[in-house]
This record gives structure tokens, C-alpha cells and sequence, in this order.
């Protein structure tokens, strides 16, 4: 389960002695950029999409799992459990530019309302907090506990939280909670249907019970609507024009099906791969046993290019060339 990835991570890095470094390698403007938070050597690795080159990585001080591209398009947000601050990284330049006090607990961040400001899920103090693009904390709405998948949808924001049954969700503009819904335990990863007023959310199973379903909940009556094979573990999700993708850790496989549930394809792919992205038109995977990226096309579902990354990418951030937009997910993660 990607929470205990998270906490193993963290007490692996602690008995690392990492160097302090004043600058990093720059990361050229106006590139499409993949890269990945790697938690087992505390890397970030990026890969530059329209040269077709791995740039060099950059070896950091923190025990980061994730992070997200500011709109600015230049300013990377990385963030770890066991850290006091999210940290802020100019791309271009190389280096640390800011701090944000957040306190220990963040697990997740999602860029909404448009990008103008950040939510942070918070473990320790169970709750969404959301932060504008100066650091200021704006807002705090408690969650359920262990809130870790977030998603925007229709001005709500949508909080899985792994350790409690309950869906929460809050209403972007006024930041005020709204009544949730049950869902299925020990759930992670999800993607929104909105045309069709579902949820559609995965997860690893909770004690001697592995999760091989995704579950679809109807939004509107919070009812479950059906169940959807696609073992083991299910822990993300994208969607194109024409398909969702699923992929599944415990048995590294991507799932390509229909709007209703049908399978269309599949693939193995990748070593416990945990993170999925659509970037350029094509599929991202990042395997993290493999320590590896894959570029794989969306249609024939086959895998087009592998590059090697950091130990243990964990989470994959995207930048496209000329535009603002970022991640999830977060994951989505």
C-alpha cells in the first residue's frame, strides 16, 4: 500500500547522508519536461520530452515524495510527510527560492481554482488545507482521517481518505464541508466522470482482502453502481478522449477500458509502477521497483520508449513546453 511506501521511504532516508547542494543543474524554459520525485536516494530526475534527453538529476537534502509545477511554469513544489516546510525549486535556475511553514503531514498536493491556489491533504492534522500562490495559509477544512487522494471536480474538491470509509468533500468557493458518502475501505487512486455524474476509486484491500475492483459511486446519491475487475490493486487513474486507464501496482498492469467499464487492452508493464500521467498524447508510467519511465502510446497501448530515473520514483511531475499547466497526481496520487 503506497502509505506504508511512504512511511518505509522515509526511515530509509533518515539513515542517509545526503549532501547539501547550493544549486542544481538547469532545467531549460519553454521544454516539455517529465520528471520524478524518487523517495529511495531522495532524487528528482528529469527527462526532456522535445530533445528526447535525460537531463542530469538533482540529488536533494529532504525526503520529498512528492510535488507539483506552480503556474508560473518555473517554480516546483516539493513536499514529504516528515517535513516542517514545502519547499519551492526554480527550474530554470537551479535552486531553492522559498519555504512555505506548513508543519509535518503533508502527503498530497492539487493545484485548484484555476491554479490560484494549492490544497495540501495533512495527515497529522487530518484535515485539507489550502495555501495561495505567496505560502499563505487561506483556509483549513477538517477531513477524514488519513486524507490522501484528492480530486477537483464541478467547484468541489474530493478527499479519499485511506484510513476512513467516508468520502469528504468541499465546496471550493465558500471552503465549507459538504455531506460525504461511504465508500469501499482501504481506498486510494480515483478519477471523476462527470458527464456521467460518477466517481470512479481503487485501492489495495484492506487486511487478507487484496483489492481487485474498481468501484463506480453514483455522485448524486453516493450509492455504489457497480464493481469493475481490475486486479490487484488498482491505485490510478487517467482518462483521454476515448478511454480510462488504470493501473494496477500488485500486479503492474495498465488496464485501458471504455467510459462504461468495458476492457479494451491491457499491458504489463513496469516494476510495482505506482504513477500514471497523460503527457504530449501519450501514456507515462513510472515503474517503481524498476527505477524506470515509460512512454507508451495510448492507442496500441505498447511501450514506445524507457528511460531510467532516480531509485524509487514515486511520483511523476509534468511540465509542457510554452504552457502552465502540472500534475497531479497524485496522483494522485
Amino acid at each position: 500500500m503506497k502509505r506504508i511506501y511512504i512511511l518505509a521511504a522515509v526511515a530509509a532516508t533518515a539513515l542517509l547522508s545526503a549532501c547539501s547542494f547550493e544549486s542544481f543543474d538547469q532545467i531549460p524554459k519553454d521544454t516539455s519536461i517529465i520528471s520524478t520525485v524518487n523517495i529511495k536516494d531522495m532524487t528528482i530526475s528529469f527527462y526532456d520530452m522535445d530533445n528526447q534527453e535525460k537531463l542530469p538529476d538533482w540529488r536533494v537534502d529532504q525526503p520529498y515524495t512528492g510535488g507539483t509545477i506552480l503556474p508560473d511554469g518555473d517554480s516546483l513544489l516539493l513536499y514529504g510527510k516528515t517535513l516542517e516546510t514545502v519547499d519551492l525549486y526554480s527550474l530554470s535556475e537551479g535552486k531553492k527560492i522559498d519555504s512555505w511553514e506548513t508543519g509535518e503531514g503533508i502527503v498530497n498536493a492539487l493545484l485548484v481554482g484555476n491554479g490560484t491556489e494549492i490544497a495540501f491533504a495533512d495527515q497529522n492534522m487530518e484535515s485539507i488545507r489550502f495555501f495561495d500562490m505567496d505560502g499563505k495559509k487561506v483556509k483549513e477544512v477538517q477531513a477524514e482521517k488519513d486524507p490522501l487522494t484528492l480530486i477537483e471536480a464541478d467547484k468541489k474538491l474530493y478527499a479519499i481518505s485511506y484510513n476512513h470509509e467516508i468520502l469528504t468533500i468541499i465546496d471550493l468557493k465558500n471552503k465549507e464541508r459538504l455531506p460525504g458518502f461511504e465508500i469501499h475501505p482501504a481506498a486510494a487512486g480515483a478519477i471523476m466522470s462527470p458527464e456521467k455524474d460518477e466517481l470512479w476509486v481503487g485501492g489495495h484491500g484492506k487486511g487478507t482482502e487484496i483489492e481487485e475492483r474498481i468501484h463506480i459511486y453514483d455522485l448524486k446519491t453516493g450509492k455504489l453502481k457497480k464493481e469493475i475487475p481490475a486486479p490487484v490493486m488498482p491505485v490510478d487513474f487517467i482518462k483521454d478522449e476515448d478511454s480510462v486507464f488504470v493501473l494496477s501496482h500488485g500486479s503492474n498492469m495498465l488496464y485501458k477500458l471504455s467510459g462504461n467499464g468495458t476492457k479494451k487492452d491491457s499491458i504489463k508493464v513496469g516494476a510495482n509502477p505506482f504513477e500514471i500521467e497523460v503527457f504530449e498524447h501519450k501514456l507515462i508510467v513510472a515503474g517503481y521497483d524498476s527505477n524506470e519511465v515509460y512512454i507508451i502510446d495510448p492507442g496500441s497501448l505498447s511501450v514506445e520508449k524507457t528511460f531510467r530515473v532516480g531509485n524509487g520514483p514515486f511520483q511523476i511531475v509534468t511540465r509542457e513546453r510554452k504552457q502552465d499547466e502540472s500534475r497531479k497526481s497524485t496522483n494522485h496520487r
